[in-house]
């Protein structure tokens, strides 16, 4: 006897096969991946409307400075194998709007740096904890600063803070240099005018000699601080 299947049981059947068969979308290895880089460039002299934090002005200087010294993970000395002085390197320790599951971060203040070296303040750590939760983008920004304010507690200290104490914030500094506080920066530039600009103009021949050495900082932080040199350090 001839078994007949009932029109609603092979319509399941065919349903159910089709379903079994449906895979994730694998994207085309072609595929283009999406680029992280945003550049922003707010008016000159001006500060941004934008509440996004730049990589290149904020984030990179503090890894620099206070994990990617000489003698730590910077290039030469890669201490554990880590690398911290660019953008790609510094982003195998952080996952893009996860603070607390960013390795980069959440060592801060738990052994990096060094208990010994300088740290960074609470307000260096709040800015690189906005960053991750911004989508830890590659944002490079220009004119991100107001030059008609040059005092040393208005602009100059943060800007020595997260540029240069993680390296000359602790007595007695690398090399003998230490700029962690008004008195002792007045006093090394006023000595040492002609070399400190140089360096930080990157206009020094030996290249070590030039500051920051992860990149010149932009030209309106400079020209703050070189404002505030020939107005005679105003406190």
């Amino acid at each position: 006897m001839k078994l007949i299947t009932p029109p609603f049981v092979l319509m399941f059947s065919i349903l159910f096969v089709f379903l079994s068969c449906q895979h994730d979308i694998i994207n085309d290895p072609n595929d283009k991946i999406a680029d992280t880089t945003k550049v922003i460039s707010p008016p000159v002299g001006g500060n941004s409307s934008s509440d996004t934090v730049c990589f290149n002005t904020e984030i990179l200087p503090l890894f620099s400075s206070y994990c990617g010294s000489s003698g730590c993970h910077d290039l030469n000395s890669h201490a554990e194998g880590v690398i911290l002085t660019d953008y790609t390197r510094i982003m195998r320790g952080i996952r893009a709007k996860l603070p607390n599951s960013s390795k980069y971060y959440t060592i801060i203040g738990q052994g990096m740096p060094p208990r010994n070296s300088p740290q960074m303040s609470v307000a260096n750590i709040a800015t690189i904890k906005k960053w991750i939760e911004q989508g830890a983008l590659n944002t490079q920004c220009t004119n991100v600063c107001d030059t008609t304010v040059f005092t040393y507690a208005g602009s100059i200290k943060s800007i020595f803070e997260s540029n240069c104490n993680g390296c000359h914030g602790n007595k007695p500094g690398t090399a003998n240099v230490y700029l962690g506080d008004y008195a002792s920066t007045k006093s090394y530039i006023t000595t040492n005018k002609t070399l400190f600009l140089n360096s930080i103009n990157h206009r020094s021949t030996i290249l070590s000699k030039n500051m920051p050495q992860s990149g010149k900082m932009v030209q309106c932080k400079i020209t703050q601080i070189e404002k505030w040199i020939n107005n005679g350090y105003p406190q």
